[in-house]
């Protein structure tokens, strides 16, 4: 299995959501990226990037429901919330 450092987790991340929204398990298992929330938390820190967190319930891949974040870019800086 190749690992990844940070950096180059935050480019696949930043690319995936360049082409489409990305739940956390997809990135964990499209892209291999095993904690992505600091990941998107650097991009929008760090980068000033516009990503927005929805929640959305669906299946796990054990077959169960669960509650995952989905990951959009949008235009913009990011901007904290209440400010």
């Amino acid at each position: 299995m190749k690992r990844h450092n940070s950096e180059v987790q935050r480019i696949l991340l930043l690319e995936r959501l360049k082409q489409k929204p990305c739940t956390t398990v997809e990135a964990r298992h499209e892209l291999d990226i095993v904690a992505p929330a600091p990941r998107i938390y650097e991009l929008r820190h760090s980068y000033g990037l516009n990503i927005k967190t929805f929640w959305t319930t669906a299946l796990n891949p054990g077959g169960k429901n669960h509650r995952f974040a989905k990951y959009a870019l949008l235009p913009g800086k990011y901007k904290k919330e209440g400010n």
